[in-house]
């Protein structure tokens, strides 16, 4: 017999059975930031609150999770997790932000400091690779990133910083397929942009770490999908 991954603690949250880490839907989210380390202020049990926070969120939704199911998946008491946030909206606001910041470090850090011909296809490979080696977190961050979650549950300030941040990476993007794309294509710029977002978006989903292709061959693939929407 198998040994569980998971166990639920009174209030009914599920965690991991190891001695720390968040799960979501049985699954244990990846130890830790991306390689890029997006968060540097944060130490150890504030990481570990938000990646507590970001499973339960998406697991169960905003009003159905309390601070106190919170503390419980992040090893703490009650009271303590007030110590560091004051209240769950506030829990919930830098759970997105660190989920938000974390993506995208990894795939722009430093991406301006390539000839611009090769950063498309540079950002593809980070973000198909992100969504591989963090792919329960990934699933995760969907639910909450989503736009009409922000609208219900978010300040209208807070959703509308949070909504231009993803469209400000699908513009950068967009613009960067625009230098392939002649004024006269049949397909416009918006259009494969969006479908090999989904492409790399997917893979958090389907990918299998013992499945019959590697990271790499994937990688690889998506690059050659890529030259052949836009052409070459």
């Amino acid at each position: 017999m198998s040994t569980p991954t998971t166990k639920r603690l009174r209030s009914g949250v599920r965690v991991s059975a190891e001695p720390s880490g968040a799960s979501y839907f049985g699954e244990r989210i990846e130890d830790g930031p991306g390689e890029s380390g997006a968060r540097p202020d944060l130490g150890k049990m504030e990481t570990q609150i938000l990646l507590a926070a970001i499973a339960l969120f998406a697991e169960r939704g905003f009003e159905n999770c309390s601070m106190r199911a919170i503390a419980e998946a992040s090893g703490l008491k009650a009271p303590t997790l007030y110590n560091y946030y004051p209240s769950k909206e506030a829990v919930l606001i830098e759970a997105m932000s660190f989920g938000m910041d974390d993506f995208f470090n990894f795939v722009l850090d430093g991406i301006e400091q390539l000839p611009r011909a090769g950063q498309l296809f540079e950002i593809v490979r980070r973000h198909a690779s992100y969504k591989m080696r963090r792919r329960i977190i990934s699933r995760a961050n969907d639910r909450l990133i989503d736009t009409q979650f922000s609208r219900i549950f978010l300040p209208e300030d807070v959703a509308a910083k949070f909504d231009q941040q993803l469209k400000h990476y699908r513009h950068r993007v967009q613009d960067l397929i625009s230098d392939f794309i002649s004024a006269d294509d049949p397909i416009a710029p918006k259009i494969i942009t969006l479908a090999i977002l989904t492409q790399c978006d997917r893979l958090a989903y389907w990918y299998e770490p013992d499945g019959s292709l590697s990271a790499e061959a994937i990688i690889d693939q998506l690059n050659i999908l890529t030259r052949r929407l836009l052409g070459l």
